[in-house]
């Protein structure tokens, strides 16, 4: 599933979504820049943006009413209070030394996003603190990893 949303990357006829495709694209397109002599770090800011899209319950579940009456809230509800509180960012070593690996750690973190959106749903309530914070650092982890990721591939 990851790697068949790659090529829908920048596609605005896309209804479906390709965050975990546009993960991988941005990736490939920071290396090609990188090695075209380009300043390639523009991708990598579209990167961090959809890895963090990733650790957000509500960004991997169906857009229903309930994603739709809580998925703003959802989003912001440790926006004010992070940069105080990144000690609570736990960041685990995650080892990425292909695409392959890329994709297994995006389909793993999307799981626990995916598990974590229905959850949430069913028992009809927003997202705790700490369950923000936990979901934050495997995106985080998995940002770090990418960097390490891209500059062995430099």
């Amino acid at each position: 599933m990851v790697f068949d949303q790659i090529d829908k990357y920048n596609k605005t006829n896309d209804l479906m979504g390709h965050l975990y495709g546009a993960i991988i694209a941005s990736v490939r397109d920071y290396l090609k820049a990188k090695h075209e002599g380009k300043y390639g770090q523009y991708h990598l800011g579209f990167c961090a943006h959809y890895v963090g899209d990733l650790f957000q319950p509500l960004h991997n579940a169906l857009y229903n009413s309930c994603n739709r009456k809580y998925h703003k809230t959802i989003d912001g509800i440790i926006n004010d209070e992070v940069l105080d509180n990144i000690d609570r960012i736990k960041i685990y070593p995650i080892k990425i030394n292909s695409e392959k690996d890329l994709a297994n750690e995006i389909a793993k973190i999307a799981n626990l996003s995916i598990k974590k959106g229905y959850q949430i749903q069913d028992e009809k309530r927003l997202l705790t603190k700490d369950e923000a914070y936990e979901q934050i650092s495997h995106s985080a982890s998995l940002f770090k990893a990418i960097l390490e990721y891209v500059e062995k591939m430099d």
